[in-house]
């Protein structure tokens, strides 16, 4: 069981930025998910005599307490302006550092199917990719769509998600599928 874990590990983690890479960089589906900016240095410069701390941007944002400001930013986030943002004022890790930190989640993630994959003993591909699929659609419910429902994350960047998780949780049960042998390469 510990092999299959480590070779499952492995080989979903690769599978999934593989897929990753190709979303994010060749096929272009968040392209239209975020907004240009007139002025990014004008913008930054607002941002950055506003701020004093690393964080995240909230707008409206009222000071908790106030019922009064409640209603009002929450009719204003209704109808109006609203934002979300992250702020880093010191700087993040690079790109290198981003894709190391990325596959080791990819691969911590690809353990825990295959935990499940191997306990659950799905005994044909199609079982096996209903398995992984669930954790997919999991991860959509629980992580993606919330995200779009209280913070106002684009339709165009939620789909994307979708698809992301979709595809590339599919590709990796089927990659886990034949990790796990025992007859689950057809379904019978």
């Amino acid at each position: 069981m510990c092999k299959k874990m480590i070779i499952g590990a492995l080989l979903g983690g690769v599978i999934l930025l593989l897929w990753q890479a190709v979303v994010h960089m060749a096929l272009g589906i968040y392209d239209d998910a975020f907004v240009d900016l007139k002025d990014p240095v004008a913008m930054e410069k607002v941002i950055s005599e506003n701020v004093t701390t690393s964080g995240m941007i909230v707008m409206p944002h009222p000071d908790s307490g106030d019922k009064e400001a409640k209603t009002k930013a929450d009719e204003e986030r209704t109808i109006g302006f609203s934002l979300l943002g992250t702020v880093n004022l010191d700087g993040r890790h690079g790109f290198g550092t981003a894709l190391g930190i990325q596959f080791g989640f990819n691969m911590l993630a690809s353990a825990v199917l295959m935990f499940v994959m191997l306990v659950a003993n799905p005994r044909t591909l199609g079982a096996c990719l209903a398995l992984s699929l669930c954790f997919a659609v999991f991860g959509v419910l629980v992580g993606v769509l919330p995200n779009w429902n209280w913070w106002g994350y684009s339709t165009a960047y939620v789909g994307g998600q979708i698809g992301e998780l979709i595809v590339g949780w599919a590709l990796v049960g089927l990659v886990l599928a034949k990790v796990m042998g025992n007859g689950t390469s057809s379904d019978d």
